[in-house]
């Protein structure tokens, strides 16, 4: 064997050990994703009751509303919100709310929204928004609190609500934790009737990934004997297996339209992330994705009534 023949054979063992080696890390890193669900329970970040804004009227007799959105931390529709400023998050913040009243929304829920940060400039945004929508009813979960950082998953709402509890999908590499929010409000002063409302983010990278986390949401719904509703962003679209059909057939959930092209959520593009489904004892009224620019999510908006005069 010559030299040049040695020299290529050496080239070649190195850029060999050199994939094996990436091949590895990636194993390494992804492999808690593909073998873990579990989910823990923490503390929640932040709940409040205040007064009620004139524009939101409490109680509905029959229909209610609820609201999907993802705020992306209050960028709205620019590039990343550590271009924004804390000025420019407030503004955006500010929209958000406009929005909401304008489209009496009973019951918000958010994800990607945050606490003092320092790309927003130390602006308490979960505190902001519950102020100036004007609910009187909030509940907030950290999923992510780091240094300088922290944001999570809440529930905005006109009702009052009996329990809060807050999940955190436990942290893995490359990606930080997502997690849920889960309140029971009661929708109706007269007859009492109860729903269980869950504004979940689920991992952005890996479907086995979000199956798992759907488990974990469906094993602590075990605990509710309410009507469910699951607002949020599923980060996958209705097809076989994904975590949003998976939900829906474990918990006999109802989504309006699954099939429908109709509905995209995620700007630029046509995919449809984010996803409003509720339980059989309930029925879409009126189910649209609204066309306002909030973030890089478009807001889902379903109308929502009781099929029976049933007390929950």
């Amino acid at each position: 064997m010559n030299n040049n023949s040695k020299t290529g054979q050496g080239v070649r063992n190195i850029i060999f050990i050199i994939i094996a080696a990436a091949v590895l890390i990636i194993l390494l890193s992804t492999a808690p994703f593909l073998i873990s669900g579990k989910v823990d329970a923490v503390p929640v970040s932040f709940y409040f009751e205040q007064n009620t804004h004139p524009d939101h009227t409490g109680y509905h007799t029959s229909d209610f509303s609820v609201m999907s959105l993802n705020i992306g931390h209050g960028r709205g529709g620019g590039f990343h919100q550590m271009t924004q400023g804390r000025k420019k998050i407030t503004s955006n913040a500010d929209y958000i709310s406009e929005i909401v009243m304008k489209e009496d929304i009973t019951i918000t829920a958010l994800q990607e929204v945050d606490g003092p940060g320092l790309w927003n400039g130390g602006l308490d945004l979960i505190e902001h928004l519950a102020e100036s929508s004007g609910y009187a009813h909030g509940i907030w979960t950290k999923n992510v609190d780091i240094p300088a950082l922290s944001y999570g998953t809440a529930v905005l709402s006109s009702l009052p609500y009996s329990t809060a509890e807050s999940f955190t999908f436990r942290a893995r590499p490359v990606v930080l934790p997502k997690g849920f929010t889960l309140g029971v409000f009661r929708v109706s002063e007269t007859d009492d009737r109860h729903v269980c409302v869950v504004s979940v983010h689920l991992d952005p990278i890996f479907s086995l990934m979000r199956r798992k986390q759907a488990d974990a949401i469906i094993e602590k719904l075990a605990a509710y004997d309410y009507p469910v509703i699951i607002a949020g962003d599923f980060n996958c679209g209705w097809r076989t297996g994904s975590a949003v059909q998976y939900l829906a057939e474990k918990l006999n959930l109802q989504a309006w339209e699954p099939e429908s092209k109709k509905y995209p959520t995620r700007l630029p593009g046509k995919r449809r992330l984010d996803w409003i489904l509720i339980s059989d004892e309930m029925e879409f009224v009126h189910y649209e994705t609204l066309p306002y620019i909030l973030s890089d999510h478009s807001a889902v908006r379903a109308d929502i009534r009781f099929k029976e005069q049933q007390v929950y």
